[in-house]
């Protein structure tokens, strides 16, 4: 319970020293719409990710498909802390547990989108870039259920259990 008051201040302190406007706004919606923190989150991991392809490559010279996958991997790292934290106010230490599922669901998210993209132009002839924005859709939603329902809703019930376990024992 100490940690719960202690965020709370921390969130309090923090929301009181952000001027009136655009970021106090979308910490309010964070705090009130999980699926909205979840989408803004989103869009902000995916500039990052997209930054970080444009560095290894154009900088660092390394192949654009190492890249992608250099810079897709930091990507889900920085969205899963900031969902855990920010979105579903997480408190529960179980990082691995909740790391392996998140990942796993965002990899599956990752072929969803290839497999959408690819039945797109090569079956529907759309340019890459509405399959791409087909795939972005649906991949969000495909997300937001399987992270909301699985990562931080099971693994907190998986913790809750087998941490009063060990507490009798």
């Amino acid at each position: 319970m100490m940690s719960d008051r202690f965020r709370d201040r921390t969130q309090q302190r923090l929301a009181d020293s952000i001027p009136v406007g655009t970021l106090r706004t979308i910490l309010d919606l964070l705090n009130r719409e999980k699926i909205v923190g979840f989408f803004l989150i989103g869009v902000f991991s995916t500039a990052f990710d997209i930054l970080l392809i444009f560095v290894f490559t154009e900088y660092f010279g390394i192949w654009y498909l190492l890249s992608a996958t250099l810079s897709y991997c930091c990507g889900m790292v920085v969205n899963f802390f900031l969902t855990k934290y920010l979105v579903f106010r997480d408190t529960s230490r179980d990082y691995f547990g909740q790391f392996i599922a998140f990942a796993i669901i965002s990899i599956s998210s990752l072929v969803l989108t290839l497999g959408i993209l690819f039945l797109a132009v090569e079956m529907f002839s759309l340019h890459y870039l509405i399959g791409k924005l087909i795939a972005v859709v649906v991949a969000f939603f495909w997300n937001y259920y399987f992270q909301s329902t699985v990562t931080f809703e099971q693994c907190k019930e998986f913790c809750m259990r087998h941490s009063g376990a060990r507490r009798k024992g």
